[in-house]
């Protein structure tokens, strides 16, 4: 409130169907993001974001605040769990990037929930005192590890290497980066926020815009999506969508190499072509790997297992993939508003927009990319394999502008439009001038006749 008038400060939402959906028909996976907005009225749009049955972005609540610390996050979490009606946050995972406040956010409004940390985030700061392949490698390798003792051989290989890299990655919490010490309960063994990158990217031409437009966008978007998956249900022809068959299609080529030895009814023992060996029980759907526990989706040595007794590899599948928990996950409407100028008034004493604060330097449009970050997919067709030489010595590696041996230069001669040059100039003279000799003997004896011809007219 300045002198009498009412300044926007923020707002949080959280739609019906969004709420509804993700209580019912999506895992306890909720991604945080925040993306700064563009327009006349600057701020951040701060994102909740979950993951449906076909392991696609499933967006839950947003809010617009002025700024990104602890207060806000808090304050949107706090209407977050309230509205999802969270009374055990120990059985969800709360993914970020570790952005400002966020940390301290999770930590009181969320006690005891498990905290996972985008692994791509976590390399671009190991990179700054690290950098290398290798060391790059090495740290994906241990974050991919399934098991412990998988994890403890990758950490000690990373120690050979470098014993400053393994002091900083031990510093950080296993569970908040490796697969080998995430929970079972989740359902999923995600790496990366590619959730909530996923919304920001979506909704990226709305961030330009004024508040309220931006919210409308937003809303309509989800409008739009929620229809558009109802009725992609409709073309389902297996229990699960396409992304989950790839999944089973992939672990299908690792089962076929596998041999099994039955133990007893739902026990087996698989054995690899890497001499390697794995329990596998049907019953209680699990493996030594891990990987079916992690995802519910059997891995290939289960796989294998469940072609040994025969059963159906659909009934192995979680039910969180099933198409009951789609059709739950998207069953809200999402209902549609006119627009603002058919809005009551709600009074005689309107909300304002925030003071305009602009930022130094010129508005950017795309974030900021890491130097090893692959650029944005582009329309251009973009040229692989093509080896580029330069124009002065014809050696590849550089430019013509940048080339090191400008005195070993080898440039061709351009090439001109028209006719080759003779090999002797003085022949090639003499021709010239005898065809020009030619051509005005023909013109003159043409003009002449004409001339001749009309005064035969004319008397």
């Amino acid at each position: 409130m300045v002198e009498g008038k009412r300044i926007f400060e923020r707002v949080y939402i959280c739609l019906k169907a969004c709420k509804e959906g993700f209580r019912s028909g999506c895992r306890p996976l909720i991604g945080l993001d925040g993306c700064f907005l563009r327009g006349y009225c600057k701020g951040l749009l701060l994102a909740a974001v979950g993951i449906d049955a076909t392991n696609s972005m499933y967006p839950i609540a947003y809010a617009v605040c002025e700024k990104e610390n602890t207060n806000t996050w808090s304050w949107f979490l706090k209407l977050l769990k309230e509205d999802l009606d969270i009374d055990r946050p120990s059985q969800f995972a709360m993914m970020s990037d570790r952005q400002k406040g966020l940390e301290n956010a999770i930590a009181s409004v969320f006690e005891g929930a498990e905290v996972r940390n985008c692994v791509r985030h976590l390399h671009s700061n190991f990179k700054k005192d690290h950098p290398g392949l290798l060391l790059k490698q090495q740290l994906w390798a241990a974050a991919k590890t399934t098991t412990i003792p998988e994890f403890q051989k990758r950490m000690r290989e990373l120690r050979d290497t470098s014993e400053n890299a393994y002091n900083w990655l031990a510093l950080k919490t296993p569970s908040e980066w490796s697969r080998s010490h995430f929970s079972e309960m989740v359902k999923c063994d995600m790496l990366l926020n590619n959730l909530c990158e996923s919304f920001n990217t979506v909704i990226v031409d709305a961030r330009d815009k004024p508040i309220i437009t931006l919210l409308e966008k937003i809303r309509y978007w989800l409008m739009s999506r929620f229809f558009n998956k109802r009725e992609s249900l409709k073309k389902w022809i297996h229990p699960v969508g396409k992304r989950i068959l790839q999944v089973v299609e992939k672990n299908k080529s690792i089962a076929k190499n596998c041999l099994t030895t039955r133990a007893a009814t739902y026990q087996f023992q698989v054995d690899c072509p890497n001499n390697e060996s794995f329990d596998v029980d049907l019953q209680k759907r699990t493996c030594s790997c891990r990987r079916f526990q992690l995802t519910g989706i059997p891995c290939g040595h289960a796989l294998a297992a469940i072609w040994t007794s025969g059963a159906e590899i659909m009934d192995y599948i979680h039910e969180c993939y099933k198409k009951e928990a789609f059709l739950k996950a998207y069953a809200g409407i999402i209902y549609p508003m006119p627009s603002p100028e058919q809005w009551p008034e709600t009074g005689l004493n309107p909300i304002y927009p925030p003071f305009e604060t602009n930022l130094p330097g010129r508005p950017k449009k795309a974030r900021r990319r890491e130097s090893d970050e692959p650029p944005p997919s582009s329309t251009k067709t973009r040229r692989f394999g093509q080896i580029h030489l330069c124009k002065k010595c014809k050696q590849p590696g550089h430019t013509s502008k940048t080339c090191p041996n400008p005195t070993n230069a080898q440039v061709p001669a351009q090439k001109k439009r028209g006719r080759p040059p003779a090999a002797n100039p003085t022949e090639a003279t003499k021709k010239r001038k005898e065809r020009l000799t030619k051509q005005k003997q023909s013109f003159s004896q043409q003009g002449g006749s004409k001339t001749r011809a009309r005064q035969h007219d004319l008397s």
